[in-house]
């Protein structure tokens, strides 16, 4: 009978005499070690010796014969490894090209759908209602009403009711609040001549918008699950209104074939369960949300981390995370982009059966993986690869440091050329693997996202821990209003800023109007031109009443080779137009 020895002790530092010495005084003969199935137990000397050899991670070599020298690399595999895997499928890996299986045409419709492009010339406010619809707007109202009349019940405290105009100017506020960005909201109500803002203060008072902010609610306290039932909802606050958004979103775009998957952080440093600590991001405290975008950067879905539920920790994440995003695009042969946080053998097997073809870079130590060569064997722009009988196609390229990439529809071996700068200055052709390149390319989707959702973001603080995510998803609806304005084709060369400005005008219109005097800001004589008036106050259903003025030149009529003057001027519009019984400016510049 062969007989095996396992030495539970460690090596390190030890001499040769030293090692022979403890071999004889610990070894255990195991002459005779009766069968897992007859056995009840393992001896207490076994279950050591294994917790010994798991906790460092000992690798086990073959079970043979001492005299028999040969063994397989595939032995070299921590126990911990055996203990946790689960070979659903066998996947072997070599060089055979036909493995890879080139994915059929991308034949969906992408770009607008036909509601959106049957509107005829759609303002930037019009983009906008369509993400934040008046339901959602109403839903808000109610919610916020409703909490009021429950304070009331509650601490008797009376107040006025808001309504859906009211919350627009809000919203409007708050947006515009993210180009005239102050470090306390109040100071825009300062009575100091250097802080006060003459525009937003007369839009509503400061103890109004307090009431607002502070009574804003998206959902019903009275009806919230406890934190001990079953369906208990850490975003219950928000549900309602995520959900609304997530649908408007998904239905004003047909995604483009190209799409990736990131993640973005939604900044928090307040006390919450599902606040997130990412040392290497640049936002470092906040909400993790997994966003999926397209190649205009719109973002189509998405998803906010929760944490983990009790003690028990979830496994398969990231696949879960993918599947989630990607269920409404499957069998519609979209490439998709992720990076190693989620990616791994079995998730692209599983894609490739959607018909989701995914390129995404891999952790070296994932399971299922084939053996590379180490990094000092490969030099810079060496390229190795490896296909399985699964339609999947494995690479390791060799730049300043390895990256390694999965595939489930690219061929590995076709590369193209990147430049490189060298230490001298000067600069270089390195081979590249064309999957490399094409992740590179569309990886950054999220990105883009995210960058225009900065520039002009509300970003206020709040001790209300929901507040931050409202105002995140308001951003991620301007941002896609701009991404379909764009593609209308309406005015290219719009800027994010003067997109925000448009649709501010549109959610304060109803504000401006009721208040009859409109600010001069609304109404700006520029030498040699006509007054500038928002077509949201001009075309709005309201009255116009005409009154006297100084004799100044007609707002509709007007132009440098006749010069028509009159006496009227419209007072909400504060612009002079003609009036008479052979003249009807009036009527016909409040008219499309």
């Amino acid at each position: 009978m062969n007989t095996r020895t396992a030495l539970p002790f460690n090596l390190v530092g030890m001499t040769e005499d030293e090692f022979f010495e403890e071999v004889e005084s610990s070894y255990i003969e195991c002459t005779s070690i009766p069968s897992d199935i007859n056995s009840d137990n393992d001896s207490d000397a076994e279950e050591e010796i294994d917790e010994v050899i798991a906790d460092n991670n000992e690798y086990v070599l073959s079970a043979t014969d001492d005299e028999d020298d040969n063994w397989d690399e595939e032995d070299l595999i921590p126990l911990s490894r055996f203990a946790n895997s689960t070979n659903l499928t066998y996947i072997s890996w070599g060089k055979n090209l036909t493995n890879i299986q080139p994915p059929p045409p991308f034949t969906e419709p992408c770009g607008l759908p036909q509601f959106i492009l049957d509107v005829t010339e759609p303002t930037p406010f019009d983009f906008f209602n369509l993400l934040v619809t008046n339901d959602i707007l109403g839903h808000l109202v109610f919610q916020t009403n409703l909490y009021a009349e429950q304070e009331f019940q509650s601490t008797g405290k009376t107040c006025k009711k808001t309504d859906i105009n009211e919350m627009k100017t809000f919203l409007g506020i708050n947006l515009l609040m993210g180009i005239k960005k102050y470090s306390i909201y109040r100071d825009h109500w300062s009575t100091l001549p250097d802080l006060h803002d003459p525009y937003i203060s007369k839009l509503m008072p400061l103890h109004r918008f307090g009431w607002i902010l502070s009574h804003l609610h998206l959902n019903d306290n009275s009806v919230m699950p406890r934190r001990d039932t079953d369906n208990f909802d850490k975003l219950y606050k928000v549900r309602p209104f995520l959900e609304s958004l997530k649908i408007n979103f998904k239905k004003c775009l047909h995604l483009h074939q190209n799409v990736a998957v990131d993640e973005g952080m939604i900044k928090f440093k307040g006390r919450s369960s599902i606040k997130q600590y990412m040392p290497k991001n640049p936002v470092k405290r906040g909400y993790k949300v997994w966003m999926l975008a397209d190649q205009t950067g719109y973002c189509w879905n998405f998803e906010i981390y929760t944490g983990k539920s009790g003690n028990d920790v979830e496994k398969n994440l990231g696949a879960r995370v993918i599947k989630s995003l990607c269920s409404e695009i499957t069998n519609k042969n979209h490439n998709l982009y992720f990076d190693n946080y989620f990616s791994s053998v079995p998730l692209m097997q599983d894609l490739r059966n959607l018909h989701i073809y995914a390129c995404a870079t891999v952790n070296s130590t994932r399971k299922y993986l084939p053996t590379f060569k180490c990094d000092k064997e490969l030099r810079r722009g060496d390229h190795q690869w490896f296909t399985s009988n699964t339609n999947l196609a494995a690479v390791k390229w060799r730049d300043k440091r390895s990256v390694h990439l999965l595939s489930n529809y690219h061929n590995p071996e076709v590369s193209t050329e990147v430049k490189r700068k060298e230490k001298d200055g000067r600069f270089v052709q390195v081979p590249c693997p064309v999957m490399l390149t094409d992740y590179n390319k569309n990886m950054n989707f999220v990105d883009k996202f995210d960058q225009m959702r900065t520039c002009y973001g509300i970003n206020r603080k709040s001790h209300k821990w929901w507040h931050r995510i409202f105002f995140f998803f308001i951003d991620a609806a301007v941002v896609n209003a701009f991404i379909l304005f764009k593609l209308r084709g309406i005015d290219t060369k719009m800027t994010m800023k003067n997109f925000r400005r448009k649709i501010i005008e549109g959610l304060v219109a109803y504000t401006l109007v009721k208040k009859v005097s409109l600010p001069v800001e609304l109404s700006i004589p520029i030498k040699k031109q006509k007054p500038l008036v928002s077509e949201n106050i001009r075309l709005t259903e309201s009255t116009h009443q005409p009154t006297r003025t100084t004799r100044r030149r007609c707002a509709f009529c007007s132009t440098k080779v006749k010069d028509t003057r009159t006496n009227w001027k419209c007072s909400v519009c504060n612009v002079p137009l003609c009036l008479g019984k052979s003249k009807h400016c009036f009527q016909s510049y409040h008219r499309k």
